[in-house]
């Protein structure tokens, strides 16, 4: 995927590009820069932000069937070109669908930048023919819920797990 432009809230212009390896650190920084809280609500327990086995995990993947893209602002000051939020895009090898998560920094948060990354994935499952998305979503995770629902997400309770419900997006309507 190429680099790409975005506006967000207010008419910001941010740049949208693949995840690389070498983004551990900025990982990391976006993860500095967000509160325990919100990391709590993505990665379902308490994170603590450093290199290692977590960067590890979100920068080396497989790109054949995992998407990963990093949003940042071109604009920003020398030092203060972080991420700002991250949207990836996990291809099922079986059935024509895929999982999904997003984070936006905290500090970024209710700017708009979380719906142009769901709007973002959303384009790319189509492309690729997808036929519904889903994530796993802790149930006190109302941002994430409400901007599921915005895109037609049906929230599913998890039989096995109260603190967890599944949420597909349908992606032939």
């Amino acid at each position: 995927m190429p680099e790409k432009e975005i506006i967000v809230g207010r008419g910001r212009k941010l740049r949208l590009r693949p995840i690389r390896m070498d983004d551990a650190e900025s990982l990391v920084e976006m993860g500095l820069r967000s509160t325990p809280e919100d990391l709590r609500l993505r990665f379902f327990s308490p994170v603590r932000p450093a290199v290692g086995h977590l960067t590890a995990l979100l920068t080396e993947f497989n790109r054949e069937r995992h998407i990963a893209v990093a949003a940042y602002d071109p604009a920003a000051a020398e030092g203060e070109n972080g991420i700002l939020g991250v949207v990836r895009l996990v291809l099922s090898q079986d059935e024509p669908e895929g999982e999904f998560a997003i984070m936006v920094r905290s500090d970024q948060a209710s700017h708009g930048l979380g719906h142009r990354l769901m709007e973002e994935m959303l384009g790319w499952a189509r492309d690729r023919g997808l036929k519904r998305v889903g994530a796993e979503i802790m149930f006190e995770n109302k941002r994430m819920l409400r901007l599921a629902r915005t895109f037609g997400g049906v929230v599913q309770p998890q039989s096995q797990d109260f603190h967890t419900v599944q949420v597909a997006i349908d992606l032939d309507r």
